[in-house]
This record gives structure tokens, C-alpha cells and sequence, in this order.
């Protein structure tokens, strides 16, 4: 197991002198359930503030009144139980290079909806048009919420599997979420965290990031990376929400950086190659995230600091 964290900060770049906002991605984060849009703002923020060119947020039409007034910078595009889910889907993927499904999202009949066609959206994606889609190098990131539908859908869980085999796949549980997706107790899970989180992996080709206070990262190619230095202020309600973003910010960020010497490569030396800077961008979200709550305990004190104030200090963590 990889502890050596100076080998995946280190691979942070420069931001490219010449870029505009679409070369640092476009990131669609459908989050959030009706008047609990707090997941979804954390996330849109924290995806921002990692480095992320363009945010668009796909929640409730209901918050669009505080997720616009707390994060003007991103685009709002709301849903109501009277949209039509697979319009909105279709569009939504066919315009998102990164996608986060899941934070706040709820476990509702419209939130299964949502979490139904995105999929289908983002599979139709990878059989219809794989020159176009495949050639953006897509990441889907499914935490929270997003997690505990799939754990209940088994349906849905296989169209995880059949995407997850064309583009990276990155999932995000908790202990108590990793239970669920595993069917095995919680106390199994605590036991032995690596083990649950090598499984999923394997079972269903993600990189999965097992979250505790030394978070594990595995994916299904054998690649493993534990953070061995636990950030107490992280506990706190809306963390999991920051780390997401953070991880999609950062894969936009590699993405920018490698995307000219991926297309110059082999079709499976760059499959190879773009599943390795999904991991990489895993690690290197998890590390930052860390390193920012404990920054911002600097300021506010290990008991006292919010998940707001972890996603600000990502920047200035990746500028170290």
C-alpha cells in the first residue's frame, strides 16, 4: 500500500498560461434534494476552488434562490417532479466533461429518477457517440446519496458496471455506505477497510475511495494509496461534500495538463493511461482535502472549522 503523498502533490501542475475556462473542464454536479441544497453548494464550491473552469449545478429548481445567491459563479439549472428527466439528462451529460452525482440528493422516487437517467444518459453516451464523448475523457464521481440508491437498485448498479468499463468511475463511501454497497456489516467494514474497498473495486471496475480518518484509495488495476495522516477538523457534516468536489476540480486540472499527450498515444495505452490520472486525481483530491482541513484549523480551530471553510483553503493548498 502507497503511503508516499509527495508523489502525487508533486504532479499537480502550473495552470496553463494560455487557458480559458474551458480548458479546465466543465463539471456537472447534480446534487442536493428540495430546500437542502447545502451539498450541492459545497461541492459546486469545492470543485471551483480546485481548480475547475466551469460548475454547472443540477438540483431542486426550489434552491435556486440560495445556491445562486452562495455560488453566483455557477450555473443553476433546476428540476421540478414535472420535468422531463431524460431531456434534461441527455442534455446536461452531453455538455459535462466531469460529473458528481450524489451529495445531498436524497433517496426520493424523483431522486432514483434522476439518478436512473443520468446513468442511462452517460452509458447512451459511451456506446453512441464514443469519438465525441470518449474523446473529452469523462469522469463520473458517485458518492453520498448516490451510493445508497445504487446499494437498492441492482439494475442501476449494472449500468455502473457497463460505464465504468468505457470511463473512469470514481465512487466515494463512507463506512456505513460501503456496508450497504457490500451487503456485509459495518463492523466488517471497520475491520478491515482496505479489503471492503479492494472488493468493490474489483467487483465492479471503479476506483473506489474507502473515507475514514486514513482514507484508502484502490482501483481495479491493483493501484493503492492510503493517507496516513488523519485531519480531525474534518469531522463535520458536509466534508464528504467538499472531498467530491475537490476530487472532479483536480481531475480537471490533471485532465488539462495531459489531455494533448493522451491523444497522441495507442487506444489502450491511453485507456491505461486516463483510468491512472483518474486514481492519481483520487489520491491527490483526498491529500489536498486533508491538508486544507487542517489548515483551516489553524485559523478556526480543530473543533471549530466548516466544511465552507476546508473547500477555501484548497486553493491555496495546491499553490504550496
Amino acid at each position: 500500500m502507497d503511503t508516499d503523498k509527495t508523489t502525487y502533490l508533486r504532479k499537480i501542475p502550473a495552470r496553463r498560461s494560455d487557458s480559458n475556462k474551458g480548458t479546465y473542464g466543465k463539471i456537472l454536479v447534480a446534487a442536493g434534494s428540495e430546500g437542502m441544497c447545502g451539498a450541492a453548494y459545497l461541492a459546486g464550491l469545492a470543485a471551483y476552488r480546485s481548480g475547475a473552469g466551469l460548475v454547472r449545478i443540477l438540483t431542486p429548481a426550489s434552491n435556486r434562490l440560495i445556491v445562486q445567491s452562495l455560488l453566483p459563479e455557477a450555473i443553476f439549472t433546476g428540476y421540478d417532479s414535472d420535468s422531463n428527466f431524460r431531456v434534461l439528462s441527455e442534455a446536461n451529460v452531453s455538455w459535462a466533461d466531469i460529473l458528481v452525482l450524489g451529495p445531498g440528493l436524497g433517496t426520493e422516487a424523483l431522486s432514483v429518477t434522476l439518478v436512473r437517467e443520468l446513468l442511462q444518459a452517460i452509458a447512451a453516451q459511451c456506446d453512441a457517440t464514443p469519438s465525441k464523448w470518449l474523446g473529452k475523457f469523462p469522469l463520473l464521481l458517485i458518492d453520498a446519496d448516490g451510493l445508497n440508491i445504487l446499494s437498492v437498485r441492482p439494475e442501476l448498479m449494472q449500468l455502473v458496471d457497463q460505464i465504468a468499463r468505457q470511463i473512469p468511475v470514481v465512487v466515494t463511501p463512507h463506512p456505513m455506505e460501503m456496508a450497504r454497497l457490500s451487503a456485509v456489516s459495518l463492523q466488517e467494514i471497520l475491520q478491515c477497510p482496505a479489503h471492503a474497498a479492494e472488493a468493490l473495486a474489483a467487483a465492479h471496475g471503479t476506483i473506489t475511495v474507502m473515507k475514514g480518518s486514513e482514507t484508502i484509495v484502490l482501483d481495479a488495476d491493483g493501484h493503492a494509496f492510503q493517507n496516513l495522516e488523519a485531519s480531525p477538523a474534518l469531522s463535520k457534516g458536509g466534508s464528504g461534500d467538499v472531498l467530491s468536489g475537490a476530487i472532479a476540480g483536480v481531475y480537471a486540472v490533471l485532465r488539462a495538463d495531459r489531455i494533448d499527450a493522451l491523444n497522441e498515444v495507442p487506444p489502450e495505452e491511453q485507456r491505461t493511461r486516463w483510468r491512472r490520472m483518474a486514481f492519481d486525481a483520487a489520491v491527490t483530491g483526498v491529500l489536498l482535502h486533508a491538508e486544507a482541513g487542517r489548515q483551516a484549523a489553524n485559523i478556526h480551530g480543530t473543533h471549530g472549522v466548516l466544511a465552507r471553510e476546508t473547500a477555501d483553503m484548497l486553493g491555496i493548498v495546491m499553490h504550496a
